[in-house]
């Protein structure tokens, strides 16, 4: 019908990389989430205070470059 449905490599060409932040409360897992799913193990554990977030870290599997995640922690 003449629609122009994006491919997965119009879709990549646009936006190569993909920035994801994961946010929640303290302590429910964030981390955890993230180095289990994305097979990394920097994520680790936070040592700010509640309600504090640093976001600035940028943490990039070796399995696949095209995510990059933020932590809230």
């Amino acid at each position: 019908s003449g629609g122009l449905k994006p491919t997965t490599e119009e879709l990549i060409a646009q936006c190569p990389r993909f920035r994801v932040l994961v946010v929640g409360k303290t302590g429910v897992g964030k981390s955890s989430l993230i180095d289990r799913v994305f097979g990394t193990s920097t994520a680790g554990v936070a040592d700010d205070k509640p309600g504090e977030a640093m976001i600035e870290k940028e943490l990039i599997s070796s399995q696949n470059d095209r995510f990059i995640l933020h932590d809230s922690k």
